[in-house]
């Protein structure tokens, strides 16, 4: 698999902010994700204009949230990544934040977790509305707003350590 190499590189480096996460007991800020019409033109662009993903964009295999077709990521440096998602179906009004409000190209921003349980509560607390979620065997994600939405939907993300 092409993707291979790069993807090995991209979960070294999130599995170290996971660890972070879960040593310092708090949310750390890890993307940006913005949504774009071409995906794979929307990484050239990036690569040959500002050298955004020079050691290449990593594309995420297996679930996406509802209305994602592709979604890919490069490091910008060793603590944050920038997330490009292409939506299944072109958006007519500015785009779909995926929270049911659109507001051009932001699709969210994304924190780690290191309880997510705690930090829904938390955040619930404060307005915060879980508008969307996925989780796999390593990992919970839910995206969130407030209701109605301020323009600044969030993502959560749990990673589990994995044991060596």
């Amino acid at each position: 698999m092409e993707n291979h190499g790069k993807e090995e590189g991209f979960e070294s480096r999130m599995m170290r902010l996971v660890k972070k996460c879960h040593q310092e007991q708090r949310l750390i800020m890890n993307h940006v994700c913005i949504r774009v019409e071409d995906i794979g033109r929307t990484e050239r662009l990036l690569t040959e204009s500002f050298g955004i993903g020079k050691e290449g964009f990593t594309r995420v295999e297996g679930n996406l949230f509802k209305g994602e077709a592709f979604v890919s990521g490069a490091w910008v440096n060793d603590d944050f990544y920038l997330e490009l998602m292409e939506p299944i179906e072109k958006q007519k009004l500015g785009y779909d934040t995926g929270c049911g409000a659109p507001i051009g190209h932001l699709s969210e921003i994304g924190f780690l977790t290191p309880d997510m349980d705690a930090e829904l509560a938390r955040l619930s607390k404060l307005g915060w509305q879980v508008t969307d979620t996925l989780s796999s065997e390593h990992s919970r994600e839910v995206k969130m707003d407030m209701d109605p939405s301020i323009g600044l939907p969030i993502e959560l993300m749990e990673v589990r350590l994995r044991e060596k």
